[in-house]
């Protein structure tokens, strides 16, 4: 078998290429930053949850869009073009982390700790008296300008056997942003949360005895 000096040089020239970029690569990986929303602080608020008394609620299904249904934190350049942050990362699925805050709202606003979450037991312990489902249609901002949240909710109510949808809302909010930082827009995300409890725990309260 003849010796072939140009596969030599082949392998040489990829192997210096392969080593050379990961030389340029070592250290310059920007990190990746993780953010999670936060729930309302119970100190401020007029009532918090009582243990094993309260209403019985069922929080979900609480649902995303897609645009929004990634790991990364989705942010608007203009009313028809939004920007994928590859280094800035939601702590868990965005439906999640959203369903886990407005059950920790709810719970302070309506002082209970009865709330189960979607999908709900074919038998439970506890036999709901309302549930609340929630499309979220826009939740996202504009870095430095403000953040949006414009969701559609329902809320159901349990008498014996029956179910009866009572309030049917496309509420919207915003709140300006001081700066551009994604932490800013993070906090703010959080509050624009907070006033859609309110307002669903306000709906409740109307409808209980």
């Amino acid at each position: 078998m003849r010796f072939n000096p140009s596969c030599l040089v082949g392998t040489a020239l990829i192997v210096f290429i392969v080593s050379f970029g990961g030389c340029l690569g070592t250290g310059t990986q920007k990190p990746t930053d993780f953010y999670l929303l936060q729930p309302l602080n119970s100190s401020v608020e007029e009532h918090g949850a009582l243990v094993g008394e309260g209403i019985v609620l069922g929080v979900g299904p609480v649902r995303v869009r897609d645009y929004l249904n990634r790991l990364q934190i989705v942010t608007r350049t203009s009313t028809n073009e939004i920007k994928i942050h590859d280094f800035h990362y939601w702590g868990e699925p965005l439906n999640s982390n959203l369903t886990a805050i407005l059950v920790q709202n709810l719970s302070v606003l309506l002082s209970t700790d009865r709330i189960l979450i979607f999908p709900y037991r074919s038998k439970q312990e506890l036999p709901l008296e309302y549930q609340v489902a929630v499309d979220v249609i826009r939740f996202d901002g504009e870095p430095g300008v403000k953040a949006s949240l414009l969701a559609q909710y329902y809320i159901l109510k349990f008498e014996g056997n029956e179910r009866k949808q009572i309030v049917t809302r496309q509420p919207s909010f915003s709140k300006p942003l001081a700066d551009k930082s994604l932490e800013t827009l993070v906090a703010a995300m959080s509050d624009l949360v907070a006033d859609l409890s309110r307002q669903i725990a306000e709906e409740i309260k109307a409808a209980s005895p």
